[in-house]
């Protein structure tokens, strides 16, 4: 199941909301998480039964040993090791197995078979919230969690397919505390403004830029270097809309059922080097990498050199964790090659004019993103060839044609332009509304919510406009991984 499906937006959300806040209102906590509980494995269950067990073998496995790991101090590195190897395992076989099994073959020579595998949805993220656990517990926390509130903090249904990736501690202390209590007015609202603006993200602009995103990375050899810049910047826009909707959306969801979860972006399009857009983009991801990698491998307190080797090595880490590609790979290495240099140049960067550095920051960034979206090493290298061949020209009609935001024939003839003009003009429109969108936002220290009646009037049009637009809205980007 989907967010932007009708079954949940008209019967899923509004009973979960409702029946969370009336069993809780009336004192029923158990209950209440039992039924959040049922909610959150109907929604996962929903995309494909046959993850169901993988789910709730991965809570049944990781709660024990992190029961073991608080009662047994003699044997803790063992079972945090059993708690590592099984999750990463579990993770490895159906993420990297076939990726494993493809290198050898290069390498060897050999034909090994590949394995029947379908990725279950959340798998990254759920994992990780789980190694989290287990690694807080390794450290001395005691958490004094009972089953259902640990199998209702790793399944809670906003964010187990696609994150944020937020943390025990900040999760169950919440759950607990809605017992005897309602919902507020100002949770309700902020939630119901955080979904209708993901909504409107998702559904209106990262739907209308990935059609053109995807047709010029399907058809990269009749790109002129004009189309493919636009291609490239399309899904630049595509997966920032497209993720931080995601997150909106489930941020939103969690207000609603009092359950704040983190921010997972900030303003990550201003940035004016890397390291401010790694401060922005997919926070808890770089926290996670920070506090159970970075930080463990020595950080920045063995000296400069062994501080490099960490970050490229928490980036090609990162890289590996979007998926089981070589493309992936590289984008997370040139990432941390960036942060490398970022790090070593220090006050120097200071001293380059704001406009200059933001600019080759976000072309850094989009080159970046072609890795990322490729199939291939191989289709990324075709796409930086089609920009570098500097064959400007007209945008190819094509490119415009897949851009999905659908125009009727008769609105072209009644304003006297033909569709393809038509398609163009809102294409450039969009970018440019986008493009000030991610540049105008506030940064989330001077975000105060306040519901006014505009904002709820505004609120009801992006909703109500998404809805009527779903027909064609594809999943989000983030469950792929």
């Amino acid at each position: 199941m989907s967010f932007q499906s009708y079954t949940f937006l008209f019967l899923l959300l509004p009973v979960a909301v409702a029946v969370w806040w009336l069993l809780n209102w009336r004192g029923h906590g158990k209950l209440a998480q039992g039924f959040l509980l049922l909610v959150s494995l109907a929604f996962y269950g929903k995309a494909r039964l046959a993850f169901l067990p993988i789910l709730l073998g991965s809570i049944l496995f990781n709660f024990w040993v992190g029961k073991g790991l608080q009662t047994f101090a003699r044997c803790q590195k063992g079972l945090l090791a059993l708690g590592l190897l099984g999750n990463l395992g579990l993770l490895g076989y159906f993420k990297y197995a076939n990726f494993f099994l493809e290198n050898v073959n290069r390498v060897l020579g050999t034909s090994l078979g590949a394995l029947t595998l379908l990725l279950p949805l959340g798998i990254s993220f759920f994992t990780f919230q789980q190694i989290a656990y287990l690694m807080d517990c390794y450290r001395g926390d005691k958490p004094n969690y009972t089953l259902l509130e640990y199998a209702c903090f790793v399944s809670f249904f906003p964010c187990v397919t696609s994150g944020p990736i937020a943390f025990h501690d900040e999760v169950i202390p919440q759950l607990r505390a809605a017992n005897g209590h309602g919902p507020t007015a100002q949770t309700i609202a902020e939630g119901l403004w955080l979904f209708s603006l993901g909504m409107w993200k998702k559904v209106l602009l990262a739907q209308a830029f990935g059609g053109g995103a995807d047709w010029g990375y399907n058809n990269i050899p009749a790109l002129n270097s004009t189309t493919a810049l636009a291609v490239v910047l399309s899904y630049t826009l595509q997966l920032y809309f497209d993720f931080s909707g995601y997150t909106d959306m489930a941020r939103g969801i969690g207000k609603m059922m009092g359950v704040t979860l983190p921010e997972n972006f900030d303003v990550p399009y201003q940035a004016l080097t890397i390291r401010g857009f790694w401060k922005g983009w997919h926070i808890t991801m770089t926290r996670f990498f920070t506090r159970y990698l970075y930080i463990p491998l020595g950080g920045s307190r063995k000296g400069t050199s062994r501080t490099c080797v960490n970050t490229i090595i928490i980036f090609l880490a990162s890289g590996l964790w979007h998926g089981a590609d070589w493309s992936f790979v590289v984008w997370g290495g040139l990432h941390g090659i960036a942060m490398v240099a970022d790090r070593l140049l220090g006050s120097r960067l200071e001293k380059v004019h704001p406009a200059l550095s933001w600019a080759v920051t976000f072309a850094y960034v989009n080159l970046c993103w072609i890795f990322f979206r490729a199939d291939s090493i191989h289709q990324a290298l075709s796409m930086g060839k089609a920009i570098a061949r500097c064959n400007f020209g007209a945008l190819s009609d094509q490119f415009t044609d897949n851009f999905q935001l659908a125009l009727p024939a008769w609105i072209g003839r009644e304003m006297g332009i033909t569709l393809p003009r038509l398609a163009l003009l809102m294409f450039l429109a969009f970018t440019a509304f986008a493009l000030v969108f991610c540049l105008q936002e506030k940064p989330v220290k001077n975000r105060k919510f306040v519901m006014t009646g505009k904002k709820g009037v505004l609120a009801g049009v992006l909703l109500f406009w998404s809805i009527i637009s779903l027909g064609t809205v594809t999943q989000f980007i983030y469950s792929n991984f």
